[in-house]
């Protein structure tokens, strides 16, 4: 299911040849009718921009002649009858609610997206009349109407799988690769890629701060069973600043994804509960759960981190400094990584795009070669200090997916489709839909 994302991009980018076999066409004839809602012609043809759009920015082939191009106009009729079936039927659902604010957020996002593609107010003004979208007002309310509907079909899907009305089929290994050779276009080129190993080690405070911090857990813990508020504690003296602003709010979670000694201690609590005091390699934490259920819960808590000073930092960069020139020496790393490695930390990193590393890694893997040693590395990142000695493994250029490399996300993308494939085909059964092109 396309979003209207890249619409404006879609258009705009469209071959002049593309403009020329719509612009033939009467704008207001009707393409086919669903049920009694009909689909005019240039909502096919904007479908049609768009999609010589991606081939276009992919470096794809564009169709060759007039029969490829009735080929594809009218696979994207087609595409539009779905749409619209599963629109009208989510309608009539009185349980799919989709909120105002839903919307408005979701265009903004596509508005703010669009937006960004050109560098000036008067170019996106005149890319949206070149695209015939009017003004940025108009272009903002065709996008609303467009956000809402995929909304709206994406929580009438939702609910019919939980529901169990649609259920999925895993697909053939035949299905795959015949989806991975005919969807080439819509997948975008691999991006360079860079692997290396990392020994992560991180400052030890000393038992001294380790004791004031615990001092600090115990006196708001005190002020917290006196009937002080949880949240408005958080947002004073709490040390994480991921949650300190949400007043501790970490939202749902499920065991595994915190550590041991936090996990232990919030899924022994019922909710309205504030815990002893937690210590965890990360500091001290208070924990309150909010709600409980089976296998998750909902949670705030406030952690008391000791104080790093100097004299920690320079301690575990001077251990650093020692893992590098042992890594130089030849030392097997998966001994070093025994040795002092921060077990809470992320250690291999493969096929990772480098603009998603923190720009201090970004400069260290930049023109690397197999077998670098590299480092130390110093990361602060929410208000931590980590060192790191690396082992740069390689780097991978751009280049296309492999059929392996997409086998996960194609079976989980078919899987889904295939359910919904036999429910489309129940409805177009039970509706009338008269094709006119």
């Amino acid at each position: 299911m396309r979003t209207s994302l890249a619409l404006l991009v879609g258009l705009c980018a469209a071959t002049p040849a593309a403009a020329q076999d719509s612009a033939f066409q009467p704008v207001d004839r009707i393409a086919a009718i669903v049920g009694d809602t009909p689909i005019p012609l240039s909502r096919v043809d904007e479908e049609l921009n768009l999609y010589l759009g991606e081939l276009q920015r992919a470096g794809r082939p564009l169709p060759q002649d007039s029969a490829e191009m009735r080929t594809l106009r009218r696979e994207l009729i087609d595409r539009l009858i779905d749409d619209e079936l599963l629109v009208q039927q989510a309608r009539r659902d009185t349980m799919v609610k989709v909120t105002d604010a839903q919307v408005q957020s979701a265009t903004d996002a596509a508005v703010r997206q669009t937006r960004g593609q050109f560098q000036s107010d008067f170019e996106f003004r005149r890319q949206l009349q070149l695209a015939g979208l009017g003004t940025p007002e108009e272009y903002r309310r065709y996008v609303s109407e467009q956000v809402r509907r995929d909304l709206v079909k994406q929580a009438f899907i939702q609910q019919k799988r939980e529901r169990g009305d649609i259920r999925q089929l895993p697909p053939t290994d035949d299905e795959m690769r015949t989806y991975f050779e005919a969807s080439k276009a819509q997948w975008p080129k691999r991006p360079a890629t860079v692997s290396f190993r990392a020994i992560v080690i991180r400052p030890e405070a000393t038992p001294a701060a380790k004791a004031e911090a615990r001092r600090r857990a115990d006196s708001v813990l005190v002020a917290l069973r006196a009937g002080a508020d949880f949240a408005t504690a958080a947002r004073r003296f709490s040390d994480d600043p991921g949650s300190r602003d949400d007043g501790g709010d970490l939202g749902w979670f499920r065991r595994g994804r915190m550590v041991r000694e936090f996990e232990a201690a919030a899924f022994r609590l019922r909710p309205g509960q504030i815990s002893n005091v937690v210590e965890s390699p990360f500091g001290f934490h208070l924990i309150q759960v909010e709600r409980v259920e089976p296998a998750e819960v909902k949670a705030r808590h406030i952690l008391f981190a000791p104080k790093l000073s100097d004299a920690n930092l320079a301690a575990a960069q001077a251990r650093a400094d020692s893992v590098v020139r042992a890594l130089q020496a030849g030392l097997p790393l998966d001994s070093l990584l025994r040795g002092y490695h921060d077990p809470l930390e992320q250690s291999l990193f493969e096929d990772v795009v480098p603009a998603d590393l923190p720009e201090p890694l970004q400069q260290a893997v930049q023109g690397a070669l197999p077998g670098d040693v590299l480092g130390p590395v110093q990361i602060n990142e929410a208000d931590r200090a980590r060192f790191l000695a690396l082992r740069f493994d390689g780097a991978r250029p751009e280049g296309e997916y492999t059929f392996e490399e997409l086998r996960d996300r194609i079976r989980a993308r078919l899987a889904e489709d295939s359910g919904v494939r036999r429910y489309l085909q129940e409805l177009r059964s039970a509706t009338y839909i008269d094709i006119r092109l």
